[in-house]
């Protein structure tokens, strides 16, 4: 693979609103009461399946002393974090390599390599046709 992928854990906002309700002391009827929700609402927080609207993260920071941008930050990292778990931005780091160290579409305009939509079909082209067994090769001999 071209690039080295980092894995990094990111808590659910939900997690991070649950510490904070047992260093309270209080219960997820508590913090419903406190800021009038439905207990449920609270509920699918913390469980990760209801997001943090600005609304939400306004009444939070007010019930527990905290700012607003903590909470639309943590719930935007979060969401963000699961967008690029899937392997979508990898692929576009690859391909922007290869485009990078070969004139991909000179290469295939004169028929020297194959259209393709798998990333993976294209390094496999681009390496037979300089005669390279990868291009990690290149991104080394680069750096050298």
């Amino acid at each position: 693979m071209l690039i080295d992928s980092i894995v990094a854990r990111v808590p659910t906002p939900g997690k991070i609103l649950n510490r904070e309700l047992e260093a309270r002391g209080w219960t997820q009827k508590d913090l419903a009461e406190i800021i009038n929700r439905p207990v449920q609402t609270i509920n699918e927080i913390i469980r990760g399946n209801k997001q943090i609207t600005s609304e939400t993260a306004i009444e939070l920071s007010q019930a527990l002393g905290t700012s607003p941008d903590f909470w639309t930050n943590l719930e935007a990292k979060y969401r963000l974090h699961l967008a690029s778990k899937n392997n979508k931005e990898q692929d576009i780091a690859r391909k922007s390599y290869l485009y990078t160290i070969a004139p991909i579409s000179e290469l295939i305009k004169r028929g020297w390599i194959q259209s393709t939509n798998s990333i993976d079909e294209l390094e496999k082209q681009v390496c037979n046709f300089f005669g390279i067994s990868s291009v990690i090769l290149v991104k080394l001999l680069s750096k050298a």
